[in-house]
This record gives structure tokens, sequence and C-alpha cells, in this order.
């Protein structure tokens, strides 16, 4: 085997070779990719102590480290090593496999930057953000309080504050939420949610990746469940990175898409705080067929009071 070909001995390298040549990435996004990297190839040498012999390099550990660098950064920097023009011009060999790695290689990195993001301490959670439908050309922003119990919620509108009381939740598969303990309840490990998120019969036609966001967005999931989140986005199948789009709101972030059994939906992830900037969501069947549905997180974040 060759230097070059040891070099490109790794999972997607032939579907990288095969997009010819991008734009190189951002520096930040390379140092970013780099920093991901040398933490785990770190984490991954403190458990597995090898001792090489004499005259041995451990050069097929470094061109993998190498490797995945390579992929980091061109994820972070909002490039996918895939054409759909590409599809069925390989052989057998699938053209998507680069973006696969490239998917899987974003939501983890998203996954460590989530877990690493302080809990939240507070006495309400605050969630502001613009909700628009199919029609409406200026939706408002709105402040939503919810308070740690969840018996009410405060929502702020064009300066003018409203209480409402009950009970309000948020869900995750068959799980009603009504109070922030019960997130801390809901398990982490990314198979088990997403077998959670699968066996709703009240989410019945909305996908795990709908669900998945409207936690992310709303609640505050502390940070080993939001990790947990963005990993168990890694295991969907179909779903696909698009690389670095403007928000609604104008802010940079990058773009996710995932083609459900009744809608065609999208996320809008800022890759450097882990935080979800925008999620919609196009009706693909029925009457609604077209109906479009996004939403806008403004800011979101603890809050000691109203206002």
């Amino acid at each position: 085997m060759t230097q070059r070909q040891e070099l490109l001995d790794f999972p997607g390298a032939e579907a990288l070779q095969a997009a010819g040549r991008v734009e190189p990435p951002a520096a930040q996004a390379v140092a970013q990719a780099l920093a991901a990297v040398d933490a785990a190839a770190r984490q991954e040498s403190a458990r597995h102590s090898v001792v090489v012999p004499p005259g041995r390099r451990p050069f097929a550990h470094g061109r993998r480290i190498l490797a995945t660098a390579v992929v980091a950064a061109a994820v972070a920097s909002g490039v996918v090593a895939y054409s759909a023009t590409d599809a069925g011009q390989s052989g057998d060999r699938p053209t998507h496999q680069a973006q696969a790695v490239s998917v899987a290689t974003f939501l983890n990195h998203t996954a460590d930057v989530a877990y690493s993001r302080p809990v939240a301490d507070a006495r309400y959670w605050k969630v502001r953000k613009k909700v628009s439908d199919t029609g409406v050309k200026q939706a408002p922003a709105v402040d939503y309080y919810y308070p740690r119990s969840m018996n009410a919620v405060h929502i702020v509108v064009g300066g003018q504050t409203h209480k409402k009381s009950g009970t309000f939740q948020w869900r995750l598969g068959p799980k009603a939420l009504s109070n922030w303990s019960d997130l801390d309840r809901l398990p982490t490990d990314p198979a088990k949610l997403v077998t959670l998120m699968n066996s709703s019969k009240e989410y019945a036609g909305q996908s795990a990746f709908v669900q998945a966001g409207a936690l992310l967005g709303d609640s505050p999931a502390g940070p080993e469940l939001r990790a947990g989140l963005y990993r168990a986005l890694a295991r969907l199948h179909g779903v696909k990175l698009v690389g670095t789009v403007k928000d609604s709101a104008g802010r940079t972030g990058t773009k996710l898409v995932f083609s459900g059994v009744a809608s065609t939906d999208h996320m809008v992830i800022d890759p450097k705080t882990s935080a979800l900037l925008e999620t919609g969501s196009v009706s693909t069947v029925g009457t609604d067929r077209g109906k479009t549905t996004r939403v806008t997180y403004l800011s979101v974040g603890p809050a000691d009071k109203i206002g």
C-alpha cells in the first residue's frame, strides 16, 4: 500500500475524492475541528495505552486522526462532500457515504459542545421565538416564561404580559414532561432516546427528528440530555446535512433536513454553541400539503424574573 493509499484509507475517502475540489474551510472551522480531534485523541490514548515496538511507526492511528480532522473541518465550514448528480454513477459503491460521515461527525461534535454547556439554574426558562405559518408575512416575537413547576406560563407580547394557568408539558415519545425535573429522568443514551421517540402513539406520523427539535428548542434540557438528543439524531437514517445557511433572523448556522412520513423538516444549528436557531416543516400529505411552519428561536435561557 502506497503512502497516498494509506492516507486515504478511511470511511468516505472515495466519495471525498469523487466530490472534486472544494474551497478550503475557514481558519476558525479548522481550529475547532482540530481541537475536537485533539481532545478525542487524548481521550482515546488514555483509554488504550499502547507500547509501540521498536522500528514500528504509529502511522495508521495518525492518518485516521488526520482523516477525521479533514472531515470535521469540512462539516464545520458547511462543506458536504456529496453531490446529488453523482448518485448512481459509482457502480455498487454508494456516493452518499461521505455525507453520512459528515452528518454523524457534525452532530457528534455538536453533542460535545452541548455537553460542555452550563446547567440552567433560575426561576424561569425563557424562550423568545417567532412562529410563522403559511400566509403570515410578519410574525411577532413572543416571550414565554416557564416556571419549574410548569403550573402556568407567562407570555409577553407587544409589551403586555399574560399569565395562562394550567398544566403545560413538553413531550418526548409517550412521556409527558410536566416540570423541569421530569427532563432529568429521561434517558440520555442516544439508542434509548431513539427507541423512546419512535414508540409514541401520541406522536403518530411525527418523527423523532421533530420531537428532538421541539425539546432542544423549547425546554431547559440539561447538558447530558441535549448531548444525547444530538447523538440520537446522528443515528436517524435519512438525516441530510445541507451546509451553512442564514436563518430567518439572519444568523449563520448549519442546516439539517429530514423527510418524515407527513412532512419534510429542517433544523438550523449554531455549531459553536450547540443552540438550535430554527426549525421548519413543510407538510407533504393530505389537505395540508404544502403548508409551512417555521419556529425561530431568537433567544433561549434561564431567567430570574419576568420582563
